[in-house]
């Protein structure tokens, strides 16, 4: 598992059809020391995260 911090939302005008009504969020990584790393990757989600969330890839 990784730990990330919300930064923002990602919109799609078109998408796979079984990810439709699914909510992308652009997220800034956590290091293993709590720093914010310079990398970002854009998560689904399918939960309702809050302000920072743990995610796997």
């Amino acid at each position: 598992m990784l730990l990330a911090k919300v930064r923002g939302t990602v919109v799609s005008t078109c998408k796979e059809p079984s990810l439709s009504g699914t909510k992308f969020l652009l997220v800034q990584l956590i290091s293993e020391t709590g720093d914010l790393l310079p990398d970002y990757t854009v998560a689904a989600d399918v939960v309702g995260a809050g302000p920072c969330l743990l995610y796997t890839s």
